[in-house]
């Protein structure tokens, strides 16, 4: 069930961005398992992981930088509530990106081919809304986006 909603996830992304799903067999001496992964078109960029990105701007705070800004704290605060949630999603992996010269806050929910289907087929729901709407509820906060990226290690 999982592989083919990451099937239909790909083809729903290569018929609109020329993503091209492969399934490859890895054997090991004690496991063997299909991996799905994915070529944009003639590119060479071959990956196997997609990321949903929650993104936004924060407001510095007094001293003009993030150190002492209301809104990054409170933006972490928000994450640290939903970590919990974003680690039980199959084969899940969250990094978080704060820059203090752009003022960016970003989250990336990084899952494999095959587990990040399910979750794209459900507009990721019911976290989304939830985490989207309470980012977009905080004082300072601006730009809120969401974006889904292949997500590589190289």
């Amino acid at each position: 069930m999982k592989i083919q909603a990451a099937l239909l996830l790909l083809t729903t992304l290569s018929s609109t961005t020329a993503f091209a799903p492969i399934g490859t067999t890895t054997t090991t001496p004690t496991t063997s398992s299909t991996h799905l992964h994915a070529e944009i078109g003639e590119t060479g960029i071959a990956f196997t992981n997609v990321a949903r990105e929650w993104r936004c701007k924060y407001t510095p705070g007094p001293s003009g930088g993030p150190g002492d800004s209301t809104s990054l704290k409170e933006c972490q605060d928000l994450l640290s509530e939903y970590l919990p949630k974003l680690k039980e999603l199959p084969g899940a992996q969250v990094t978080r990106q704060v820059c203090g010269g752009c003022l960016d806050f970003k989250v990336s929910i990084v899952q494999p081919l095959e587990e990040h289907g399910a979750w794209a087929e459900a507009d990721y729901e019911p976290l989304e809304s939830e985490f989207i709407g309470k980012l977009k509820g905080i004082e300072g906060v601006s730009q809120v986006e969401t974006q889904e990226i292949t997500f590589e290690a190289l």
